[in-house]
């Protein structure tokens, strides 16, 4: 029997809390929610709901914890839940998709004038190398989502788990002009912070540094993938090979 996209992604979701939580945090599995929680000190969670059945339990965690909490659209009451507790802040939805194997993509290199670099994010010496401030630049201009100034998401990218790769397009200047980024966890990978400018967009850029970020991961021995689409790249993963898991809100309350 073939897995359900939603199934991959809960899987994918479990392993990626799995690798960036230490080892107090006790995994939470009950039907329609899963993830972890750790209990030492402040309460921390880091849980998924993919529908009502999850809501007993989603009652008992959120009201003194701290942590994330991602809904699909299916559990409308544990999303109420949610956006009636004080704290919690819900951020725009995005439509999670997974990819079976990340061997199986098809080629789409940049186009003419771009090349392919890696982003310093932990600050050490890289050989040809962008600056991590030049990538988040691109990012901001790119995405309304992100609000936080650009000193504060810089950090917030440095503080990325080791295993976090981001790649750069520069242009013959050698400015940014585009983004991407993925993460291993197992056979897993995430793929992230694909990002264009706006001047260069609709010449296949986003796709390209979504193939390479695939690439990296294959290459790190991740076997499938996953991400969080907007409303207009969700198109672009779906002719990649992407298919859809459902809409997801994630909201949070500060650690």
């Amino acid at each position: 029997m073939v897995d359900a996209p939603i199934d991959l992604y809960c899987a994918a979701f479990v392993a990626r809390q799995s690798h960036e939580l230490d080892a107090d945090a006790v995994a939470a599995i009950a039907p329609g929610i899963r993830g972890f929680v750790r209990a030492d000190g402040e309460r921390v969670i880091r849980l998924l709901v993919t529908d009502d059945r999850g809501y007993g339990r989603l009652t008992t965690e959120v009201g003194a914890a701290r942590g994330e909490v991602h809904v699909f659209e299916h559990a409308s009451r544990c999303d109420e839940l949610l956006r009636g507790q004080s704290g919690w802040t819900a951020y725009r939805a995005a439509t999670a998709m997974v990819l079976r194997s990340v061997r199986v993509v098809a080629n789409a290199p940049l186009p003419d004038g771009l090349v392919l670099r890696p982003v310093n994010r932990l600050g050490s010496e890289v050989p040809n190398a962008v600056p991590l401030q030049a990538a988040v630049a691109v990012a901001i201009a790119s995405d309304p989502g992100i609000t936080e100034p650009a000193d504060e998401f810089a950090r917030f990218l440095a503080g990325l788990p080791a295993s976090v790769r981001l790649l750069a397009a520069v242009d013959d200047a050698g400015v940014v002009r585009a983004t991407s980024g993925c993460d291993v966890f197992g056979e897993h990978a995430r793929v992230f912070f694909v990002n264009t400018e706006p001047g260069w967009r609709r010449r296949g850029i986003g796709r390209a540094m979504s193939v390479e970020a695939l690439r990296v991961a294959a290459s790190s021995g991740a076997r499938r993938a996953f991400l969080h689409a907007t409303d207009d790249g969700a198109s672009v993963y779906r002719r990649l090979g992407f298919e859809t898991a459902g809409r997801l809100t994630r909201y949070s309350r500060a650690v």
